[in-house]
């Protein structure tokens, strides 16, 4: 799951949230942690003094099939992906898996996980014929038949930092290699040059992906109506967006998926 946002939006001043209320967040979603554990036991647990308000849970990929099966990719314009709070990167993994280069140019995640980060990056570097279930579906530099349509590392994109903070720079964790042609190259010095930001991100992309806990995603929807103005399109993985409601045009509580958009 991604899901890891500045412990600022659910703390006032130096006030902690009583362990009671906590488990209170999944009586009624019991499915979002399995069976209750205790604390330490948890897959990153909530962890108020590092900023982490929600617990890493991997995305459910059937469901996550389903919804991109219901997702349009094409260029120019509507074609690059940010997952905030990107977790371990399988989102942005099935999509680069899914969508060819000439529909999903880049894919992007941010994460307030560092660790989870790196391990991540790591495996991905390290094993250049990972599978989406293990990484993505398709080798990571090139395609069985030479084609580099379906790679992953020419189009991935990692970043490590707070969602919240929209001008804060984000510390790089991994971006594409430089192409070797002039044109590519070209690209790449322009889209990368200077500092990577939240803002930045969201600006850039045209598709948002979100799964987070609902506290997380109402201190999002000023961020995500935004973008929805700008005809970005917003993606929510089992929880729907109040505010968004309006403008969905696809999924639902059955589907455990929400598309919105303002374009049908």
């Amino acid at each position: 799951m991604s899901t890891n946002i500045s412990a600022q939006v659910l703390q006032q001043g130096n006030e902690e949230i009583p362990e009671e209320e906590e488990y209170d967040r999944y009586r009624d979603n019991p499915d979002l942690l399995g069976e209750a554990m205790p604390k330490a036991a948890r897959l990153f647990s909530f962890d108020w003094a590092s900023g982490y308000i929600s617990p890493f849970r991997q995305t459910p990929q059937d469901i996550l099939g389903n919804l991109l099966r219901n997702v349009e990719f094409s260029t120019p314009g509507k074609d690059s992906l940010v997952d905030l709070g990107c977790g371990d990167g399988l989102v942005l993994l099935q999509a680069l898996a899914t969508f060819p280069q000439s529909q999903l140019i880049r894919a992007i995640g941010v994460d307030l996980d560092m660790s989870l980060l790196e391990t991540t990056r790591d495996k991905i570097q390290q094993d250049k014929s990972a599978t989406p279930e293990d990484l993505a579906s398709r080798q990571l530099t090139s395609s069985p038949e030479g084609s580099n349509d379906y790679a992953i590392l020419p189009r991935l994109e990692l970043y490590h930092g707070d969602l919240m903070n929209m001008d804060e720079t984000l510390s790089t964790i991994m971006i594409p290699l430089k192409a070797g042609n002039i044109s590519a190259s070209s690209l790449h010095d322009s889209v990368y040059a200077g500092q990577m930001t939240m803002r930045r991100i969201v600006q850039d992309c045209s598709h948002i992906f979100v799964y987070l806990l609902p506290e997380a995603i109402s201190k999002l929807e000023p961020l995500l109506l935004q973008a929805l103005e700008q005809e970005k399109i917003i993606l929510s993985m089992q929880w729907e967006i109040p505010e968004l409601k309006k403008y969905q045009t696809r999924g639902g509580a059955d589907q455990r998926y929400y598309i919105y958009s303002r374009s049908p």
